[in-house]
């Protein structure tokens, strides 16, 4: 399912941000239908109600809508990130970077890392 870097978390963030992952890869499209979740539970070896939980995670984040009768497909990219959405992260990022600190990684290092991780201009 997903790599090793998310081991420490529960399966459905793992799987919330493999699909994240392949969104802003572009390895999924806006539109693109993603599996039922009994599909993807098979597809993945999880409980539907795990795949059901993220599917839930990725719609409450905008990265799918569901269409009643029809699926789950992958939404159009934000273009700006929301106020609440970038409150709620913030003590996140701040908390990885402290955590980061500890462990002697160095905000270069992060710096680097973060600059690998940019958008082609």
């Amino acid at each position: 399912m997903a790599t090793e870097s998310y081991a420490h978390l529960a399966y459905y963030e793992r799987l919330v941000l493999q699909i994240k992952a392949r969104v802003v890869q572009g390895i999924m499209q806006p539109g693109d239908k993603l599996p039922s979740v009994r599909e993807m539970a098979k597809q993945e070896q999880l409980n539907p109600n795990t795949v059901a939980k993220a599917y839930k995670q990725l719609e409450a984040d905008g990265v799918i809508f569901v269409e009643p009768g029809r699926g789950s497909f992958i939404a159009e990219p934000l273009k700006h990130a929301n106020a609440a959405a970038v409150a709620t992260f913030r003590p996140k990022f701040d908390a990885l970077v402290v955590e980061a600190q500890s462990l002697g990684i160095s905000l270069a290092t992060l710096h680097t890392w973060l600059n690998e991780k940019e958008e082609p201009a």
